[in-house]
């Protein structure tokens, strides 16, 4: 009688465990679904949020957040991937390789690798909703909101940044009747069917010299605009010291040194400040210029982060970080997370810095800056800081600039203005 009470027992507290164990599995299968459900309702397209989950709509301040800091410090536009459709997709693992030499082996591998960069930015939570039609609606409009009002404040401030009369700068000047801005921008035939741009402008070199082989050479402008973005348009001013207010970009971004893309969008927006264009196109192409600025910040971008750990790059690195963020070691601590139209003038533009030497007066102004350029420092070890964890390069050509042929009736085919030539090289002197 008794064995057969403890044998009841025993049989009874496994059946009990066995419901349990059940029972949260089947707990576990609910929430998978719950959640799963979730981002197919946030996936759908709506007018409004009233039908999207709250749990969802939650993450909306975080996304914007994310959105400003994005456009600003790895890149201008949200990636394009009609090859791999990899921005309708959930990140793999591993990820795929980006901000190196890799990301630009093909087309598909730069497609992959912009979609990585942005998933590096992300939290997990954040990852998983990031092909739904909520994050990307509200991540895009962040980042033309941000954008506009940086611009805003960098235009108030734009002649102090071009030594330049304050007039020249307001959104319906006539930019190119000022001959100053012309040089800057290096156009060519202004005002007449052949009027162009060049997407290495003279007023990214040193001296306004052209020279392929030390690009973004007049630094402090760029940092100028980056720290106008970074610190608020006070910051720009002689003597500014920071005491209190409202959260800066900076702050709220937790950025701490200068990225490919951060410096890109700097050398991008220059282009914007001189050109005619009065608003910066949401499609990239500018509705007066022509210019194409997708594909210009597309050029910038691919020659910093392939040549990264050049002396000469590291340069303009250690600069930029010692005026935008008043330290010279930033880069160093810090954590980073086709171009097929200019792939002539990108090809050229990295095969005069490979041939390129220091020269002593480079070596002279290094030592004089009083600031310490590491032999290398890879571009894995700048900042933007993670929520987790073969391009052929012509080698024997000398370095075209090629041009951006423009129209100027502004109703032409944008497809049939922004047409490149390149051939002969066109020096620019100051």
């Amino acid at each position: 009688m008794f064995f057969r009470k403890e044998l009841f027992l025993l049989t009874t507290s496994q059946a009990l465990r066995s419901v349990q164990l059940q029972l949260d599995v089947e707990k576990s299968r609910n929430r998978e679904l719950l959640e799963k459900n979730a981002v197919l309702e946030a996936n759908k397209t709506r007018c409004s949020t009233k039908d999207i989950p709250a749990d969802v709509i939650a993450y909306d301040s975080e996304i914007k957040t994310l959105g400003k800091k994005y456009a600003v410090m790895m890149e201008m536009f949200l990636p394009r991937t009609p090859l791999t459709n990899a921005m309708s997709e959930l990140s793999k693992s591993p990820s795929p390789v980006f901000a190196t030499a890799e990301h630009y082996a093909s087309r598909m591998a730069e497609e992959q690798g912009l979609v990585a960069e942005l998933d590096s930015i992300l939290p997990e939570h954040l990852r998983r909703i990031r092909n739904t039609h909520f994050f990307l609606d509200v991540f895009a409009q962040a980042m033309q909101s941000g954008r506009s009002n940086i611009l805003y404040k960098l235009r108030d401030n734009a002649h102090e940044i071009f030594a330049l009369p304050k007039n020249h700068f307001s959104p319906n000047a006539s930019r190119l009747e000022v001959p100053e801005i012309a040089k800057m921008l290096g156009v060519k035939d202004v005002g007449t069917p052949n009027q162009r741009f060049t997407i290495w402008f003279p007023f990214l070199f040193k001296d306004m010299k052209l020279d392929m082989r030390k690009p973004f050479m007049n630094w402090k402008p760029l940092a100028q605009i980056l720290k106008g973005a970074l610190w608020g348009k006070m910051s720009l001013t002689e003597g500014f010291v920071r005491r209190g207010g409202p959260k800066t970009n900076g702050q709220k971004w937790q950025v701490t040194a200068v990225t490919p893309g951060s410096i890109a969008w700097a050398a991008t927006m220059c282009m914007f400040l001189l050109s005619p264009d009065k608003e910066f196109p949401g499609n990239g192409c500018g509705a007066i210029s022509k210019i194409d600025y997708y594909q210009v910040f597309r050029a910038y971008k691919q020659v910093l982060i392939m040549k990264w750990t050049d002396r000469h790059v590291q340069k303009i690195v250690m600069e930029m970080n010692h005026f935008v963020f008043g330290n010279p070691g930033a880069a160093a601590k810090s954590r980073m997370g086709a171009m097929e139209d200019f792939s002539v003038e990108i090809d050229a533009a990295m095969a005069a810095m490979d041939s390129a030497a220091l020269s002593e007066d480079d070596a002279d102004e290094m030592d004089s800056s009083g600031l310490s350029t590491p032999d290398s420092l890879s571009i894995a070890d700048t900042n933007v800081p993670a929520a987790s964890e073969s391009h052929q390069i012509v080698t024997s050509v000398p370095a075209p600039v090629t041009t951006l042929r423009t129209s100027n009736d502004n109703s032409a085919d944008p497809s049939s203005t922004d047409t490149l030539e390149s051939g002969s090289i066109n020096r620019f002197e100051p």
